[in-house]
């Protein structure tokens, strides 16, 4: 009897063992398991760098109002406290139509004049965290309308200016994330804002380069350089660089700029200031965020 008993423990344990055998097969037989893309996202804090554009798209629903301000040139000397003085104003609303197309509409007062500005964000590649797509893209397209009666001369062709620019990005890291933003640039008339500018065509190429760097969990470190490549002119390439600092629902963004303009015509076609002779302008952008179509209520 004890030596049946013994028989049937030891059966017992070698079919254990073969059906562990078979199984261990049967996951060598399925592979290594793969990772899981995921996107890769908040490469910047907000929608701007500082003037150019992030790889940062509104979310679908929700509506940001930005307002950004810039001071005059720190060369204007005590009598206007240094630039403080002086000022330019953008107000300007963006809207996520959907997770990767948003919609943007403002109106600015350069140099005493009034801009209107729309432009449309579109994602087109999204980095992933398994390199399958190493790099973030972005197109976006928009014009510029000089409203106002300052210069009766000039037909609604020759008061439009457009644009179209592709965002290329990496974020390296959790701490650093560069892009390269390639733009193309028409006024259909030389600059009215800068009629000193000596432009001999209506068309631009710049080649934009921006970057973040992370301090903190709540602040960065941005800075953009924007070359303008042909057709230059006398103009000078818009150099700044900047602080981010998110408080209370809020982006704060401060910088120093020799760029007045606050959109991508003015800032590329229109920035006359060098900083080796004080052309340098404080300013900042604000950001805040309001949801309109709650998520639930979107159709899955």
């Amino acid at each position: 009897m004890v030596g049946k008993f013994n028989m049937m423990i030891a059966l017992t344990s070698i079919l254990f063992t073969v059906q562990l055998s078979a199984q261990d097969d049967d996951f060598d037989l399925l592979g290594e398991e793969k990772p899981v893309a995921t996107k890769v996202n908040y490469a910047f804090k907000t929608t701007k760098v500082i003037n150019l554009q992030s790889t940062e798209v509104t979310d679908k629903g929700v509506l940001d109002f930005k307002m950004m301000h810039r001071f005059g040139p720190t060369n204007a000397g005590p009598y206007e406290a240094f630039g403080l003085d002086q000022s330019t104003v953008r107000f300007g609303f963006e809207y996520g139509i959907t997770r990767s197309t948003m919609i943007s509409a403002g109106r600015s007062n350069v140099n005493g004049l009034k801009n209107l500005d729309f432009f449309v964000k579109q994602r087109l590649l999204h980095q992933n965290s398994t390199n399958s797509m190493p790099v973030s893209v972005l197109a976006v397209v928009g014009t510029q309308y000089l409203s106002g009666s300052k210069f009766n001369d000039l037909n609604n062709q020759e008061r439009s200016a457009y644009f179209a620019q592709l965002i290329v990005a990496r974020k390296f890291d959790e701490d650093f994330t560069l892009e390269i933003v390639p733009t193309w640039l028409y006024n259909a008339k030389n600059p009215p804002t800068m009629p000193s500018l000596e432009i001999p065509a209506v068309s631009q190429i710049a080649l934009g380069v921006g970057l973040r760097h992370k301090i903190s969990p709540r602040s960065s470190i941005n800075l953009e350089y924007i070359p303008v490549l042909t057709n230059k002119g006398t103009l000078v390439n818009s150099f700044s660089v900047g602080m981010d600092v998110e408080t209370g629902g809020h982006v704060f963004q401060f910088h120093l700029t020799n760029s007045p303009g606050l959109n991508e015509v003015q800032f590329i076609s229109n920035t006359t200031d060098p900083w080796k002779t004080g052309g340098i302008r404080f300013g900042f952008n604000l950001s805040r965020v309001f949801t309109v179509v709650k998520p639930k209520a979107f159709k899955k």
